[in-house]
C-alpha cells in the first residue's frame, strides 16, 4: 500500500511540475522541451499532458517549423480554463471583477449601491453577483471562487470582521457573507488584497509594503514574496500610524492618523468635488486645490518616508489617486528625499499597475494562487 501511494504521489507531482512549467512559460512549449526542462522521460510527459489536456488546462497552439521530419506541436496553458471574481464593498460602490488563471481581466463591472449592514444588502450582493455572471457569460462550472474585500480588520480565528470604521462595521460574523453564495468564498481586508495583486505584477520585487489610498487610508506587506500579515493579523495599518499629534480626528477615533490627512476624502469633500474634478481643476492652476494639494503631498511625504524607515523596502502606491500621479511622481520622490535620513532618492517609491482594481484583483488571486499550487 505505501509503495502505491507513494507512485500516485510521483505522479501528481510530475503533473504540478509539467503544469508549473507551463504556467511560467513565456511561449509555447513542444512535449521535448518540457522533458528537457524537467529531466522526465518523453513518455512520462506525453502521459501527463493527456491528463492536463483531459482536463482542459493545456492546449495546443500550433506547429514549429522543421529543420527536417514531422513538425513538432506547441501546446501553452488554457487561461481560461479556470476564473475567480473578485468583489469590493465600499461605502457607495460594490466594485466586481473577472480574472483567469494568469489574472487578465475577463469583466469589470462597478455598481451603484450604499453599504449597510444588513440582510437586505448582502441579498443585493448575491443578485450583483449572480447578475454580473450572466451578463458576461461566465461559466459556472469554472468558477474557482469568489473573494471579496472591504475596508476593515479580519479575524479568520474568531470568524469575525473586527472592524471596519467607514463602514460602520465592529463584530461582524464573517459566516453573514461566506455562507451567502453557493461558491467557495474568501474574505480579506482591501489593501492586503491590493498589495498582493500589485506584487504578483512585479517580478522585480522580492519585498515591498503597498500603500492604498481611497475613502480609507491602509496598506499591506510582503516579504520573501509572501504576504506578511502580522501576529493579529493588521500589519499594513499604515493609515492609523500618527503623523500629527493631537492633529485632525480620524474615522478610527483616534487624532493625526494618516488617514485624516491623506485619504481621498481630503481632496474631495473640502471643496465638494469627485476626485476627476479635483485634478481637473487642479490642472488648470484653482487657487485652492492648489494649497490643499501641497499641503497633502507634504502630508503624504511624511508617511511615505516612515513606512521607508521601518521597512527599508520598496513602496508600492495605490488606490484611488493613482491614476492621476504620474505627473506628480518626480515632485513626491524629491519631497522624500529630502525627508530620508540616509540619503535614499525617492525612487524606491512606484506608482500601481493595477489601479483602482487592485483590491477586487488582489481578492481573486487567492483562489488562482490556491489552484496553480495544488
Amino acid at each position: 500500500m505505501a509503495e502505491k501511494m507513494s507512485t500516485a504521489e510521483l505522479r501528481r507531482r510530475n503533473r504540478r511540475n509539467v503544469y508549473h512549467y507551463f504556467y511560467n512559460a513565456d511561449a509555447p512549449r513542444t512535449k521535448q522541451e518540457i522533458a528537457a526542462a524537467l529531466h522526465l522521460s518523453l513518455p512520462t510527459v506525453t502521459q501527463n499532458l493527456r491528463d492536463l489536456m483531459e482536463q482542459g488546462l493545456i492546449e495546443y497552439a500550433g506547429l514549429i517549423d522543421s529543420t527536417g521530419g514531422r513538425r513538432a506541436r506547441t501546446m501553452q496553458m488554457a487561461a481560461d480554463a479556470r476564473f475567480s471574481v473578485g468583489v469590493e464593498l465600499s461605502p457607495k460602490h460594490i466594485r466586481i471583477v473577472a480574472i483567469d488563471l494568469l489574472a487578465n481581466e475577463i469583466a469589470f463591472q462597478r455598481i451603484s449601491c450604499p453599504f449597510s449592514n444588513d440582510a437586505a444588502y448582502r441579498q443585493q450582493l448575491l443578485a450583483a453577483v449572480e447578475a454580473f455572471l450572466d451578463a458576461f457569460h461566465l461559466d459556472r462550472a469554472r468558477l474557482l471562487g469568489i473573494g471579496v474585500t472591504l475596508p476593515g480588520i479580519i479575524n479568520e480565528a474568531r470568524g469575525l470582521i473586527e472592524v471596519a470604521p467607514i463602514l460602520g462595521i465592529r463584530k461582524m460574523n464573517l459566516a453573514l457573507l461566506t455562507e451567502l453564495f453557493p461558491y467557495p468564498v474568501f474574505v480579506e481586508n482591501d489593501a492586503s488584497a491590493g498589495g498582493y495583486a500589485e506584487w504578483w505584477n512585479r517580478s522585480d520585487l522580492d519585498s515591498m509594503a503597498y500603500l492604498f489610498l481611497g475613502k480609507g487610508v491602509g496598506g499591506a506587506l510582503l516579504i520573501g514574496g509572501r504576504p506578511y500579515a502580522g501576529v493579529n493579523r493588521r500589519s499594513g495599518e499604515f493609515g492609523h500610524m500618527g503623523i500629527v499629534p493631537d492633529g485632525r480626528p480620524c474615522s478610527c477615533g483616534k487624532r493625526g492618523c494618516l488617514e485624516a490627512y491623506c485619504s481621498v476624502s481630503r481632496l474631495t469633500d473640502d471643496l465638494d468635488l469627485q476626485i476627476e474634478e479635483f485634478f481637473e481643476k487642479l490642472q488648470q492652476g484653482d487657487a485652492d486645490c492648489f494649497a490643499i494639494w501641497k499641503q497633502y503631498m507634504d502630508d503624504l511625504a511624511v508617511g511615505i518616508n516612515s513606512i521607508r524607515m521601518v521597512m527599508d523596502c520598496d513602496v508600492v502606491l495605490g488606490g484611488m489617486i493613482t491614476p492621476f500621479m504620474e505627473d506628480y511622481l518626480p515632485d513626491i520622490r524629491t519631497r522624500l528625499a529630502a525627508l530620508n535620513s540616509f540619503g535614499d532618492d525617492g525612487r524606491y517609491l512606484h506608482l500601481g499597475k493595477c489601479r483602482a482594481k487592485a483590491n477586487c484583483i488582489g481578492v481573486a488571486l487567492h483562489f488562482v494562487d490556491t489552484f496553480i499550487n495544488e
